[in-house]
């Protein structure tokens, strides 16, 4: 069901959604339109005819840093006064960590983790002083529960998990609310978009047909928006965790309370390894 009310729209009224263009990042530009405000979208390429209409569109590449400080510079003032951010971008690479490429990894990790990191940083103290704001780091449930062969990928959302949690404490009674989103397997092009490294071998292909099927059975992304939407209306920072029932609220509980050993014996049941 949508969150089709207007309650957020009288509390915010701009926002800035990274990685807009598809997937999870295009539900929630999506459903923050519906809910009155303003909204601003980054994609590599804006001149695409099959972007949502009604979001701003802006070229951001954010895997470089000179891709990020020259959105910074083109985009101060709205960085100055944006209500709402929601660092969504992401990519990935599929491989073992030794034969993937020490550049691909860079980037990736630009991407995921300091690139979000340096927009937070650019946004937050104007949402402090104005005692109003929210910022929304989309990390993953991988930051808990690794996914073999992408390593790398669940490092950097742990890091940025790790971080956001952080951000939190610090920030409490200053007005802003910063949310830790955690989303699951959602069906989205996430796989498609995966870049391969390596040969191919039997565990990794069978990995690989794991995480295809896990993505294709999962919920639609519009799930996830509303999630943040909801987390977003009730004003307080937390960590959001978002997917099937045993995604979200099952597997994070065990996560809690079961051994290491047992947690990674789950996960590569999980994957068929």
């Amino acid at each position: 069901m949508r969150v089709s009310d207007s309650l957020l729209a009288g509390r915010f009224g701009t926002a800035l959604v990274t990685g807009a263009s598809s997937g999870i990042g295009s539900a929630i530009a999506s459903a923050l339109l519906q809910q009155g405000l303003k909204v601003y979208g980054t994609t590599r390429n804006p001149d695409r005819t099959d972007l949502t209409k009604d979001v701003r569109w802006l070229s951001f590449e954010g895997a470089s840093e000179s891709g990020l400080l020259a959105f910074i510079d083109n985009n101060a003032e709205l960085l100055s006064n944006i209500d709402i951010l929601v660092n969504n971008s992401g990519s990935s690479y599929f491989g073992r960590a030794s034969e993937i490429p020490a550049e691909a990894k860079e980037r990736q990790h630009q991407l995921l983790f300091k690139t979000p990191v340096r927009l937070t940083g650019e946004v937050l103290p104007q949402m402090r002083s104005r005692r109003s704001g929210a910022i929304v780091n989309v990390s993953s449930l991988a930051s808990l529960f690794p996914i073999p062969y992408l390593e790398d990928y669940s490092a950097s959302k742990r890091q940025l998990s790790d971080w956001t949690r952080r951000l939190i404490e610090a920030n409490r009674e200053t007005g802003v609310v910063i949310i830790d989103f955690q989303p699951g397997d959602y069906r989205t092009n996430f796989n498609i978009n995966l870049k391969r490294y390596g040969g191919a071998d039997p565990e990794s292909d069978t990995v690989w047909r794991h995480l295809e099927r896990h993505l294709q059975a999962g919920p639609a992304p519009e799930k996830a928006a509303d999630d943040v939407i909801r987390a977003l209306r009730s004003g307080r920072s937390a960590t959001v965790r978002s997917g099937t029932f045993f995604q979200s609220r099952v597997a994070p509980a065990g996560w809690q309370v079961l051994p290491r050993r047992l947690v990674e014996w789950a996960i590569r049941k999980y994957y068929g390894i």
